[in-house]
């Protein structure tokens, strides 16, 4: 008899859309890039951009919460891979380096 297969969930939290989680779907990476939050969590984000993102850089994203707060949140660059051809567009999954609260 086969083995069932079986696939391991990596995914640390439940994942939501930006107006879901309380965030507006445009953030900011420094030194200035702007991403369009795919999802995002409390221990993390997938964000899209127009330029690739390096994995394993440790950097800056601030995203802006629905009620006008803003707020930096340190995170990693854990993939990065082409999400698009026509345009070229890359998605980039990021885990924060603190859980955050949904705004």
């Amino acid at each position: 008899m086969a083995a069932a297969l079986t696939r391991h969930e990596r995914r640390a939290a439940p994942r939501s859309t930006a107006p879901g989680f309380g965030v507006v779907g445009v953030a900011v990476i420094r030194p200035g890039l702007t991403v369009a939050v795919v999802t995002i969590s409390p221990r993390g984000a997938l964000v899209e951009s127009v330029s690739p993102i390096r994995p394993g850089v440790r950097t800056e994203l601030t995203l802006d919460a629905a009620d006008g707060r803003r707020w930096p949140v340190g995170v990693e660059v854990l993939r990065c891979w082409v999400a698009a051809l026509d345009p070229v567009r890359y998605h980039a999954a990021m885990r924060f380096d603190w859980p955050i609260a949904a705004g």
